[in-house]
């Protein structure tokens, strides 16, 4: 066994299961109504795809086509087993897969059954969507995989080439977790994390997301086991303002019991790949004027870049049902430390909301608590809608992306959107949990919806 630093992987395969890389691999799930669609790796010509009901004895089998199949005319809400065998025997590992419909209007990228541990070394719930559409109309999808006390390192990549009506694996990235997919000047980059509170690294692609460069580290991080805390960010999006890209990151950890806000950036004309390019605000502690004026210190994370109808920028920040923190980022020195300037009135729950300007109108995806809805749990997320303000005060609600307010919120949610908003419209993917998730939280989908023109 040869030693390698690359990124890419397909599959990653951890290093004391060596034997499964010669093995059929299934590498995307998406199950509907009455089946599921299956997608995987094999070396052979010649594979049967196998599945059975959960307790039952006999398998089912079906000759592959090709490397995705469609299994239909299946019991709707059961859980199935599957797996792919080759002509010389070779077996895939047992995934798991539960039936039943989707909501309206939506594709799914991938699905990871609750109590499937393909991915265990990683995690358990998928996580963390981003989305990016490369020059020739591809669109890319990110997600990671999370779970308490495992490694949280693991990052898979799909593509759609037809605007998200179908999808297909790309790759896995690993160490890679919570990272953000964005282009620029015709390069596919990913800014993340190597794991949970890790360090904060950055990697190339000049083949649409094949094949990647060894990760870059930007800063040094630690774990969520250490006392110090480390990174923290979600896949948020890089903003282009007066020749520098934008975009934040926190540091701390929940034992810590805050995350203090920074904005990272760096000059467009710059090599990405080149740590010393970079520049951070430095961490803003929870102390002073911010203090005094917040009160209390709310769940400060996953900021937003924003330039205001004044041309100053800002960071808005989760912070609280209905209040978000907003922090004022000096442009013309952009190592200055954030500025505390308020909590800002928004129509948001305790979750991460995007935020982002179009055309001169700005727009909030943000779940949302309906009146006279039942959420009994510290974070109601399953309603999630579109706003719209001129001047990111007054916010009308435009649509509906997804509402399940009857549904138990302890165990729906559709949370942390990713966007794309171009000539196609607005387009979102979901990090989302029904069909018998473990909890709202907990995530089993990743969704895709085409809202189209808003």
């Amino acid at each position: 066994m040869k030693g390698s630093n690359k990124l890419h992987h397909r599959p990653y395969i951890p290093l004391n299961r060596m034997d499964e890389a010669d093995k059929p691999y299934i590498c995307r799930l998406a199950p509907f109504a009455d089946g599921f669609e299956l997608e995987f790796l094999a070396k052979g010509a010649e594979n049967q795809v196998l599945y059975r009901k959960c307790g039952e004895s006999e398998w089912a089998s079906v000759k592959a086509k090709n490397r995705c199949m469609r299994i239909e005319h299946l019991e709707q809400n059961i859980d199935y087993e599957c797996k792919v065998t080759e002509e010389n025997a070779a077996e895939s590992k047992i995934r798991l897969v539960r039936t039943g419909a989707v909501p309206e209007g939506a594709v799914v990228i991938n699905y990871l059954h609750p109590e499937d541990s393909a991915y265990s070394f990683s995690g358990r719930y998928l996580c963390s969507p981003s989305l990016v559409r490369l020059e020739d109309g591809t669109i890319v999808a990110g997600m990671d995989l999370f779970g308490t006390a495992m490694g949280q390192n693991l990052t898979l990549l799909f593509r759609s080439t037809d605007n998200g009506k179908t999808w297909r694996y790309l790759t896995d990235l690993y160490p890679f977790y919570w990272g953000s997919l964005f282009c620029h000047r015709g390069r596919l980059y990913i800014l993340g994390l190597s794991t949970e509170y890790g360090n904060l690294q950055i990697a190339a692609s000049d083949d649409g997301g094949k094949q990647w460069s060894a990760p870059v580290t930007i800063f040094y991080g630690s774990s969520k086991l250490c006392d110090n805390g480390g990174m923290h960010r979600a896949p948020m999006q890089m903003v282009p303002f007066q020749g520098r890209l934008y975009t934040t990151c926190e540091y701390g950890s929940w034992d810590m019991g805050s995350h203090l806000p920074a904005v990272l950036s760096i000059d467009e004309n710059e090599d990405l790949m080149v740590p010393e390019n970079w520049l951070c605000t430095g961490f803003l502690p929870f102390e002073g004027k911010w203090r005094e004026e917040a009160q209390t210190q709310g769940d400060t994370m996953e900021g937003n870049i924003i330039l205001a109808p004044d041309q100053t920028m800002y960071n808005y920040l989760r912070w609280d049902t209905g209040k978000a923190l907003k922090l004022k980022v000096d442009a013309e020195h952009p190592d200055a430390p954030l500025e505390f300037h308020s909590i800002a009135t928004m129509p948001v729950t305790n979750s991460m909301f995007r935020l982002f300007s179009q055309d001169g109108i700005y727009y909030l995806i943000s779940n949302i608590k309906e009146d006279g809805q039942k959420c009994d749990c510290w974070s109601c997320r399953n309603v999630l809608a579109v706003f719209r303000s001129e001047d990111l005060e007054n916010w009308e609600r435009v649509r509906n992306i997804v509402n399940r307010k009857d549904d138990d919120p302890q165990l729906v949610g559709f949370q942390y959107p990713a966007y794309l908003f171009d000539e196609s419209g607005l387009s979102v993917s979901v990090r989302s949990a029904f069909n018998n998730a473990h909890s709202f939280h907990d995530s089993n989908y990743i969704l895709y919806f085409n809202l189209g023109a808003i």
